[in-house]
């Protein structure tokens, strides 16, 4: 048996599809007109995405000043630019000599946002609690999506106030 060897798919021409395009376009801003008049019932968010009320990934108030401590309970996380301020870019092999010279295990030579190997010359992030390592541009990524762990081990990204006195474990 087999396949046929003919392909079944309808083309439309380009033309054609931006005028369906806009006709679509047309109709979801009449019917956001007429639902913020009162006028006809909101569309559901699964019609479009344009219905979806946006995210809010950090539901920081407005009044209250970034905090330093990251403790979810008492509060809310920080910024991205607060966390990025926290936690300095460093050459990777100044990171690595430092830990030799401290005595601690050997740092990892991946990471593992990217999968991609850490050379001396790349700048890195090390966290706050955990001490990992990550691209300054992979963690950057991280946390300017909302996150506020560590990618590999869950840690939050930086110590609580009760924690600022320890010094971070070298586990790897």
């Amino acid at each position: 048996m087999g396949f046929p060897s003919v392909c079944y798919c309808v083309i439309l021409p380009q033309p054609l599809i931006l005028v369906l395009q806009l006709l679509d376009f047309l109709r979801h801003a009449v019917l956001l007109c007429l639902s913020s008049l009162g006028l006809a019932a909101p569309p559901a968010a699964d019609d479009h995405p344009a219905y979806a009320p946006p995210p809010d990934l950090w539901a920081v108030a407005e009044s209250a000043a970034p905090s330093s401590s990251l403790s979810l309970a008492t509060g809310p996380a920080p910024a991205p630019a607060a966390i990025k301020a926290r936690l300095p870019a460093v050459r990777y092999a100044d990171l690595r000599s430092r830990r030799c010279a401290a005595g601690a295990a050997a740092a990892s030579t991946c990471c593992a946002v990217c999968l991609g190997a850490l050379e001396a010359r790349h700048r890195v992030r090390e966290l706050g609690n955990c001490a990992h390592a990550f691209h300054k541009a992979c963690i950057d990524k991280w946390v300017d999506k909302g996150q506020a762990t560590c990618p590999l081990c869950r840690a939050l990204l930086l110590p609580t106030d009760a924690d600022a006195g320890k010094l971070p474990t070298f586990s790897f």
